[in-house]
C-alpha cells in the first residue's frame, strides 16, 4: 500500500508540469492557421490547437525594424506560413540565400535565391541568382565570374514558372551584398502583376 501511495505522489509532479503551457517572448496574431512564436532568438509556429508544428530554429525569417510597403525578406517583422510554406535563409560566405520549409519544418525549397517573397495562391516571386564564366585571369590564376539574377515566379516545389524581369549585375561578397537585393514588384489582382526591369521600367505582367 505504501508504494502504491508513493507512487502516485511521484505521479503528480509529471502531470502537472506536463499541463503547464511553454513561456514565449513573442506571439503573432493567427494567419492562416498558424502563430509565430520566439523564445530568444529562435522562432516555430503554434497550430489552432496551440501545438509547436516543429522545434525552435534561428533559420526563420524576422525583422525589428521591418521595411513597410515592400516584397521580400525585409518587409517581414516576424515569421510567416503562408500556403504551407515559411522563408528561411542560410548563409554561404557571408551572403544570406533564401528558400522554403513546410508546415513540419522539412526544407522544400533549399535556399538558393537572393531575395523571396511569401507564397499567395501557390506562387511566389524570387531573386534567381546566376553566374557567367568570363574566362581567367592570367596573373592570379583565377576564374572570371560575372553574377546576375532574374525576377522569377516560382510555384511551391521551387519550380520556375515565368522568368519575369532581368537580369540584374549584382556583385556577391560579405562587403557588396549585405542585404537582399530589392523585389521591385508590386500585385495588381490575383494573376497580374507590375515589375521593374533593368532599364527602370514597369511592365506588367498576367501569370
Amino acid at each position: 500500500m505504501k508504494n502504491f501511495i508513493l507512487g502516485i505522489l511521484i505521479s503528480i509532479p509529471v502531470v502537472l508540469l506536463a499541463q503547464e503551457s511553454d513561456e514565449f517572448d513573442f506571439v503573432s496574431n493567427q494567419e492562416e492557421g498558424y502563430s509565430a512564436v520566439r523564445q530568444g532568438v529562435n522562432w516555430s509556429f503554434l497550430n489552432s490547437s496551440g501545438e509547436l508544428v516543429f522545434d525552435f530554429r534561428n533559420d526563420l525569417i524576422s525583422n525589428e525594424d521591418p521595411r513597410t510597403g515592400i516584397i521580400g525578406v525585409a518587409g517581414m517583422q516576424y515569421p510567416q506560413l503562408k500556403d504551407e510554406r515559411a522563408i528561411i535563409k542560410e548563409q554561404k560566405d557571408g551572403v544570406n540565400y533564401y528558400g522554403f520549409i513546410n508546415s513540419e519544418g522539412k526544407t522544400i525549397i533549399e535556399p538558393e535565391f537572393l531575395n523571396v517573397s511569401n507564397f499567395h495562391n501557390g506562387k511566389a516571386l524570387a531573386l534567381k541568382l546566376e553566374e557567367e564564366r568570363l574566362g581567367e585571369n592570367a596573373l592570379l590564376g583565377k576564374n572570371v565570374i560575372s553574377y546576375k539574377y532574374d525576377v522569377v515566379l516560382i510555384n511551391k516545389k521551387g519550380d520556375i514558372l515565368k522568368y519575369l524581369e532581368g537580369p540584374f549585375p549584382v556583385s556577391v561578397s560579405k562587403q557588396k551584398l549585405r542585404e537582399a537585393p530589392q523585389i521591385n514588384a508590386k500585385w495588381l489582382g490575383k494573376n497580374v502583376l507590375t515589375v521593374k526591369g533593368p532599364n527602370k521600367k514597369w511592365r506588367v505582367h498576367k501569370i
